[in-house]
């Protein structure tokens, strides 16, 4: 999913400023990786192509430290575009990340390495996959309301995504272990036993 896309959604639902645009990125798309740089990135071309524009500023606050945030909001072009882009077909999502290759293409010596990698990213997973269901749960609004019902299915969305996600991980660490275990029995790998068990403290929680 293209992130001019996106922040411009969301500047159709709701109009706001960068920051606040990358924040609500984040909360709905957090799986897709998007990074807070990539927000004003696609602002300053949906600026340029004219499917966003000015709507006034907010100010810098009373310590006045910071500029004044520009507010955006969408043009009628960019609703057009993006209803055009709702109705466009979708293409298949990519099948392998980056840590999909490296164990694809990983030798015997880098099998401690990779474990370290996957229990971090267990940990990083399950952070997430934690935060989105605090967000679900205090997400205000009534259960009939259409941003409210579509944020819900979004969020279950995610949900389902980190779910998986772990589940593959855990799975991927469980082998290696047991691979690096039969090719070395006398070195039980501290720091890997350390990250699986950080994970699951934090699964616990």
């Amino acid at each position: 999913m293209s992130a001019k896309h996106a922040v411009l959604g969301l500047v159709i639902e709701r109009p706001g400023y960068g920051y606040q645009l990358a924040q609500r990125l984040d909360e709905r798309f957090g799986s897709s990786g998007f990074a807070p740089s990539g927000v004003y990135s696609a602002l300053d071309q949906l600026s340029r192509d004219e499917f966003v524009r000015s709507a006034g500023e907010m100010g810098a606050g009373p310590a006045r430290r910071a500029a004044p945030r520009t507010i955006y909001e969408a043009t009628e072009e960019g609703i057009d575009h993006f209803e055009s882009w709702m109705l466009d077909p979708s293409p298949m999502p990519p099948l392998r990340d980056e840590l999909h290759m490296k164990i694809a293409l990983c030798r015997p010596r880098n099998v401690p390495r990779l474990i370290d990698m996957i229990g971090g990213q267990e940990l990083v997973c399950l952070g997430r996959l934690r935060d989105l269901k605090q967000l679900a749960e205090e997400a205000p609004g009534s259960s009939r309301d259409w941003s409210r019902l579509m944020g819900v299915l979004a969020a279950e969305a995610e949900i389902a995504f980190w779910n998986a996600r772990i589940e593959w991980l855990q799975s991927a660490r469980e082998l290696l272990e047991q691979l690096r275990e039969e090719r070395e029995p006398a070195r039980p790998g501290a720091a890997a036993g350390e990250a699986a068990g950080q994970v699951e403290r934090l699964r616990r929680i």
